[in-house]
């Protein structure tokens, strides 16, 4: 059996830490594979043996971020709250993760750029924003089949909560200093939500 097929999880792990910190001083252009292995204590054919290019280890990272978020959106759908407390606990959380990623979303926004250029980064990435939007979308109906949300299209309402989300991060990115991320958000959310209530 050869080595590429006994990797472990644990060193895989240490590899995708590794690149994210280079990617993040480096940036990604500028990030060669010897970097990663230098970061990570592996040898440049050692590296080789895990990852076979720099575009792989990118569909990882990417694997990590968005797994994380449809697992946590996915546990919202069955959660004993209302749809109206699980849709402020999903921005609340959004909040506290861009706030966690914060130092590294220049990588973030150049790993969407690649998504214009390569088209496997960008079938990717609209694979797990499809899975998210229609996760959103089945929690915002449970709202309105429970007569908590007016009826309507919950799709609209799910593009108008990434909307806030992604846009939030886009407003402090022009001026950090007027914009409060966890606060924005909520403030936003909020707003939405007087106007999907239902009166009854």
């Amino acid at each position: 059996m050869s080595p590429k097929q006994d990797v472990s999880d644990e060193r895989k792990s240490q590899i995708l830490d590794a690149a994210l910190e280079t990617f993040t001083e480096k940036g990604f252009h500028k990030t060669r594979m010897s970097d990663i292995a230098e970061t990570s204590g592996l040898s440049k054919g050692s590296l080789y043996w895990y990852f076979d290019s720099k575009d792989a280890i990118i569909l990882k990272l990417i694997n990590r971020v968005f797994g994380f978020e449809i697992k946590d959106l996915t546990a919202l759908l069955t959660d004993d709250h209302s749809a109206e407390e699980r849709l402020y606990i999903y921005t609340e959380r959004s909040g506290q993760d861009i706030i966690k990623m914060l130092k590294w979303m220049p990588l973030i926004y150049d790993f969407l750029a690649l998504a214009f250029r390569q088209e496997t980064i960008k079938k990717t990435i609209q694979r797990y924003y499809n899975k998210n939007l229609g996760l959103l979308v089945t929690l915002i109906q449970q709202g309105i089949d429970a007569g908590e949300f007016l009826p309507g299209s919950a799709l609209e309402a799910a593009y108008a909560i990434g909307s806030i989300i992604e846009g939030t991060v886009m407003l402090w990115l022009y001026d950090p200093g007027q914009i409060d991320i966890q606060d924005h958000i909520k403030s936003s959310t909020s707003l939405l939500l007087k106007g999907l209530k239902s009166s009854n």
